[in-house]
């Protein structure tokens, strides 16, 4: 963080230490803070929640707290934990608690309040109503830092699995001149220009499923190219997305492309740029006039119709691009779906 010196047209940088340098505790200090600032701390993390309460009992059969249950105004539920430093059990706890809190009726959130006086408040903040409560389970952990365990499982867990969990990152600065101690909350995951996905996927996660399962899903599927190559890919353990579906391929460990299952062709979203991309797609496939470039040449998008271009595809992503070189720019699932 920067303090700007008006007099001096200068920028400085403040001074920055761990929570436990300045002996800022989890639960008597960090905690107690957030409870008696909840508005100015969420609105920090760019949230609108209402604070049900801290040190939460999720379960009878545990003696475990959860350090902040909230709601939003969706009625979804929302866990928070609180760790000073960094700490792997954080997601798993969460997780648990996350699951247990999945079976709480919206009566037992209105009991809750009851005693504090605040059923009232929390009625009002619902967008409909006591009968949204609880219906979906959201996960924020708060943290100094995040080893890349968490990071990698909460991007599995989100994109695989429909989780809504972010990770925000904190930061303790303060001004040498004075004694004022700024706390800064960095959003880590989703990444910040992905965050607008996120909340797409949110909403989306709650209705229902379009097929109970891939069978049916392709079963409406007429060219049987494309149903091939799905079943042959499903059966191999590709990654998929059976909302949309889609399979996942990547590159170099990073998802590069996104293959929907079409009635007629699969649909191919490339979601970066390569040297030449255009006229080598254009080259291998059977359909090159629908190789095109698509949100101001970001990404590509083309279409695969025949058993050799599923052939071409498969071999291609798989073995001639190992040395290739991406554009650093990647396009979201959000690029993709206003596209389409």
């Amino acid at each position: 963080m920067l303090r700007i010196d008006r007099e001096r047209q200068e920028l400085v940088r403040l001074a920055s230490a761990p929570l436990a340098d300045v002996d800022l505790t989890e639960r008597h200090d960090l905690q107690n803070f957030i409870v008696r600032s909840p508005e100015a701390f969420f609105a920090e993390l760019g949230e609108t929640l209402f604070l049900v309460g801290s040190e939460v009992q999720p379960s009878r059969d545990v003696a475990d707290r959860i350090d902040l249950l909230a709601i939003d105004s969706s009625g979804h539920s929302v866990i928070i934990e609180l760790k000073r430093g960094n700490n792997k059990w954080q997601m798993f706890q969460a997780i648990s608690y996350a699951a247990m809190i999945a079976s709480w009726q919206p009566d037992d959130f209105l009991q809750y309040l009851a005693q504090t006086r605040d059923k009232d408040r929390l009625i009002r903040h619902l967008k409909d109503g006591p009968e949204s409560l609880n219906r979906r389970q959201r996960i924020i952990l708060v943290a100094e830092a995040f080893d890349y365990a968490v990071l990698t499982g909460a991007e599995w867990l989100a994109e695989r699995h429909g989780v809504d969990i972010r990770c925000c990152q904190l930061s303790l600065a303060h001004d040498a001149t004075g004694s004022a101690e700024y706390l800064v909350c960095s959003n880590i995951f989703p990444a910040p220009e992905i965050a607008e996905q996120a909340l797409k996927r949110r909403v989306t996660a709650s209705r229902p499923l379009r097929w109970p399962d891939w069978p049916s899903a392709l079963s409406k599927v007429v060219n049987s190219a494309v149903a091939a190559f799905f079943q042959t890919e499903l059966d191999a353990g590709r990654e998929h997305y059976l909302r949309k579906r889609e399979l996942w391929f990547r590159h170099g460990g990073i998802r590069r492309w996104n293959v929907h299952a079409r009635t007629g062709w699969a649909y191919v979203w490339q979601r970066a740029r390569f040297d030449g991309d255009i006229e080598f797609w254009r080259r291998q496939l059977s359909l090159p006039d629908e190789v095109k470039s698509v949100k101001r040449d970001r990404g590509l998008s083309f279409l695969l119709e025949t058993s050799e271009d599923f052939v071409c595809f498969r071999e291609t992503v798989e073995g001639s691009l190992v040395e290739l070189v991406w554009s650093r720019i990647e396009l979201s699932d959000t690029d993709e779906s206003d596209e389409e």
